[in-house]
């Protein structure tokens, strides 16, 4: 049960940090970065940090086999590099608070994907916590920034593609990895597709002012080695669904950051979202302390 414990402080730690993202990178833009550099150089910075933790652990060997490396790269194009591109892509057609909220019914398709693709069969409260988790998120939405269809066609398939990465981690096998070697390889595959896709599109560049490639590392081991580690070692004590939850602590963050950063309204809507995102934490700790009770 203490895992379980420390799996949820870790998954609610990483929301956190995913959550402070838009406001490091929000200041990186307007020093010279732009979103799809910005995903390479988040993963490409972390690569010799994590390699040295690797290194100097004597219980990670940072060799793979086949098997291990088809599924990194399936979930590194497919899941890891594709939710980040997606989602940074479809700020250039709807506004953040837009895309975000569309992001953020993945707990949804973690849901179902587990139900129909896994035959996960969750209890009635987790489906209970999903919805209030759905509609807080929702009530986060500011209705602004325009109805572009292939902005929010993009914020919705991030969402996909994040569930299949959350499901793929903890049902393939690759949550018994380590999280830092976990993270590793799916940062070196990650950053070789973007620089790849950056290159096509002509977003690459390096033409930061010395604040920008300062934050751009902090962004880089914060949310990389740190929020994504701490993430996958949430999946790997209490499952996909449950971190899938839990992390809908992001939005709450970013709310917050938004309210004594930049000055946005805390309105009775922002208000309510909160309490459903928290009422469904609670929901979830409760019946895990109920489950496990049972079990004994």
């Amino acid at each position: 049960m203490e895992k379980k414990g420390l799996g949820f402080a870790a998954v609610i730690v990483s929301a956190i940090i995913f959550g402070s993202m838009p406001l490091l990178a929000k200041t990186i833009y307007a020093n010279g970065g732009n979103a799809v550099s910005l995903i390479f150089y988040r993963f490409f910075i972390a690569l010799p940090v994590l390699f040295l933790i690797i290194k100097k652990s004597k219980e990670i060997d940072i060799r793979i086999n086949k098997e291990e490396l088809k599924s990194l790269i399936l979930i590194s194009i497919f899941g890891y590099s594709a939710t980040a591109t997606l989602l940074f892509l479809s700020y250039n057609f709807i506004s953040s608070g837009m895309a975000t909220t569309i992001h953020f019914t993945y707990p949804v398709f973690v849901v179902l994907g587990g139900m129909f693709f896994y035959k996960d069969k969750p209890h009635f409260l987790k489906i209970l916590c999903v919805i209030f988790c759905t509609l807080g998120v929702v009530l986060f939405s500011n209705n602004e920034g325009g109805n572009s269809i292939l902005g929010i066609a993009l914020a919705f398939i991030s969402g996909i593609t994040y569930s299949f990465y959350i499901l793929y981690i903890d049902k393939s096998g690759l949550k018994t990895m380590s999280s830092f070697k976990l993270t590793f390889y799916l940062c070196a595959i990650s950053s070789v597709f973007v620089l790849i896709f950056s290159l096509i599109t002509g977003d690459f560049t390096i033409g930061m002012t010395p604040l920008g490639w300062t934050l751009t590392i902090v962004l880089s081991l914060s949310v990389t080695v740190g929020a994504v580690t701490l993430f996958q070692y949430g999946i790997k004590h209490i499952g996909s669904q449950n971190a899938a939850i839990f992390s809908t602590f992001e939005p709450i963050t970013s709310v917050v950051i938004g309210i004594l950063v930049f000055d946005e309204v805390f309105d009775f809507k922002t208000l309510l979202g909160s309490i459903l995102i928290l009422s469904a934490v609670i929901i979830t700790a409760l019946s895990e302390r109920q489950e496990h009770t049972e079990t004994i």
